[in-house]
């Protein structure tokens, strides 16, 4: 009982990641995101909710998936694939830290709500925020997919979006959070005083 509820705690406190983390990143680059020509475009041909997708770029862009981008013009086009965090002057590299910070929260919040005092047990729940992660992360890669015309556009990559951002992520930092929480809560309860 104690497993599913820690499992519980731990895909809440992912899924709750995942949400907070696309927000901070969509009020860091909304404005930049509506003055993109991309978006322009996409709304041009019909894409009107374009703007909060290609904020999803960014937010898969911040764990290192790139954008596939696809064009379907004679003699220019083709397909490429893009981290526009890392190719664009206007965007903070403080993007990268959203996704890995609030999943050492998550694992952390896990732990400590647990009472996982041993990195032991730390290590078999912080895991756990993959649970709530990974859902939404590939439920994003298929939403944040923008349409212009009949064969371009752009999504993340789904392979690196569900392997990287939706597995690695999550278990990585989740567990270091997790082990963090269970190391700290040792170290509270060793310098509290035990009374008499």
């Amino acid at each position: 009982m104690t497993n599913r509820r820690s499992y519980a705690v731990g895909a809440v406190a992912g899924a709750l990641a995942f949400v907070l983390a696309y927000v901070l990143v969509y009020a860091l680059t909304i404005s930049a995101v509506r003055d993109s020509l991309f978006t322009g475009v996409a709304e041009a041909f019909g894409d009107e909710d374009a703007a909060w997708k290609v904020v999803g770029w960014l937010f898969f862009n911040a764990q290192f998936v790139t954008t596939t981008i696809t064009v379907d013009l004679p003699l220019v086009g083709g397909t490429d694939a893009v981290n526009f965090i890392a190719e664009s002057d206007s965007l903070s590299p403080v993007l990268y830290l959203l996704p890995p910070g609030l999943l050492t929260v998550a694992g952390l919040a896990t732990a400590r709500l647990e009472g996982a005092a041993d990195v032991g047990r730390a290590l078999r729940i912080g895991p756990s925020v993959a649970l709530g992660y990974l859902p939404l992360a590939v439920l994003g890669a298929l939403l944040f997919a923008v349409t212009v015309g009949e064969n371009s556009g752009g999504s993340p990559t789904l392979v690196t979006a569900v392997g990287l951002a939706g597995v690695v992520y999550p278990l990585v930092f989740g567990t270091l959070g997790a082990a963090i929480g269970a190391a700290s809560s040792g170290e509270e309860s060793r310098a509290t005083p035990r009374s008499s």
